[in-house]
């Protein structure tokens, strides 16, 4: 598995507690190849410069409300530090209309999802990583479900398990909730299957760190859902037994 990340979104996420009412649009882009916003300074069409107005910070993400050429808007990147009224830059983002966050009580109208903001113009390129983890599993061996597979039996034969339900216990070991209208949820059983251990599910139900859990869903490979969250292998739609 691995996360291009951002987005707690990170999706974000880079992962507030949502329902599916957002309804998606395309990336916010620009036809031509490059925007000229000053003497010395040329975006990409790609790339946003944002003033931060407001923030509110929720479930691993920061909800904060910008401008960017006279318009004003609502944002969701993960957490990390952001100044009002300062200046950051960010690329692409994909729009989410009619979003609902549960921990906020409150709906917004259009939100923007991003990987991240970022103090300067240029993007810094990215080091390159291998998805499977480094390490070994935080949890100590956690006994099959009745009916279900092992998180390293998942990893190892991915393909024979696409796009089928399966049963796997483990325990949480992070929770980032309302990323992109669901909850997305980290489990470990102690094993591993190609150097990866920690499995990736997306659930309305509402899990705690730590405690030890029975869910069913259905595996899904290659997953992206935008704004920086691409899986190799997830579990959708999961639920509590």
């Amino acid at each position: 598995m691995k996360i291009i990340h951002a987005l707690f979104l990170s999706a974000s996420c880079f992962l507030a507690s949502c329902d599916n009412s957002g309804q998606e649009k395309s990336s916010v882009n620009k036809p031509s190849s490059e925007v000229t916003t000053g003497a010395d300074e040329v975006l990409d069409a790609n790339t946003h410069k944002i003033v931060v107005n407001e923030k509110i910070a929720s479930g691993g993400y920061i909800y904060i409300r910008v401008t960017e050429k006279g318009k004003e808007y609502w944002m969701a990147v993960p957490g990390r530090p952001i100044e009002i009224g300062a200046t950051y830059y960010y690329d692409g983002g994909m729009e989410m209309q009619n979003f609902e966050s549960k921990t906020l009580n409150r709906t917004f109208e259009s939100v923007i999802f991003a990987e991240g903001v970022r103090d300067q113009v240029q993007k810094v390129a990215k080091v390159v990583k291998k998805s499977a983890p480094q390490g070994s599993p935080e949890v100590k061996d956690i006994e099959k479900a009745p009916n279900g597979i092992r998180i390293g039996e998942l990893f190892s034969n991915m393909n024979n398990y696409s796009n089928k339900e399966v049963i796997i216990k483990g325990q949480v070991v992070k929770v980032n909730n309302g990323v992109m209208n669901v909850n997305f949820v980290h489990l470990q059983d102690g094993t591993t299957g190609n150097g990866q251990y920690d499995i990736t599910v997306t659930t309305d139900d509402n899990f705690s760190v730590g405690e030890v859990v029975t869910i069913k869903g259905n595996v899904i490979l290659n997953k992206d859902f935008g704004a920086g969250y691409t899986y190799d292998v997830l579990v959708e739609k999961a639920v509590k037994l």
